[in-house]
């Protein structure tokens, strides 16, 4: 075999290699963090405040795993408290397993999630409420196992 021919063989396994990329990239699912960013923008520093007062709060709100629960635990300052809002279970690898519940805490302050909902994985748990007509956001990033 001639060198003529060695370049032409480079050049046909280079060329498949790219097509391959192109095919593969194109399959590639791509999901945006959220659906309207101008809208999401202009609501940015009322954001910003809310994350201030739940910064301001004598603890975070946890968040722990016990067996096939999730359990979301607020400070007992928030106990007495008539909340509004809701918890948005956000999967940055996948937008189909997103999903969103009304804010309904215990008279201890918690709030329970089925593990069935949630799938083995990373998580950002944000955490948007209302009590007292002061708005509170915390957003945790929390790894299912």
């Amino acid at each position: 075999m001639n060198w003529g021919h060695k370049i032409i063989i480079v050049f046909v396994l280079f060329a498949a290699g790219i097509l391959t990329l192109v095919i593969k990239s194109m399959r590639t699912r791509i999901d945006m963090a959220t659906a309207d960013y101008y809208a999401a923008e202009l609501t940015h520093q009322q954001n910003m405040d809310a994350q201030a007062n739940a910064r301001a709060l004598t603890a975070p709100v946890r968040i722990k795993q016990q067996g096939d629960v999730l359990e979301i635990v607020f400070p007992a300052e928030m106990h007495a408290e008539q909340m509004t809002g809701e918890v948005h279970f956000y999967r940055p690898s996948d937008a189909r397993q997103d999903f969103r519940l009304p804010l309904t805490p215990d008279a201890d302050g918690r709030i329970f999630v089925g593990r069935n909902r949630l799938h083995k994985g990373s998580y950002n748990i944000k955490l948007q409420w209302e009590a007292a007509g002061k708005p509170y956001y915390q957003e945790t990033q929390y790894y299912i196992q």
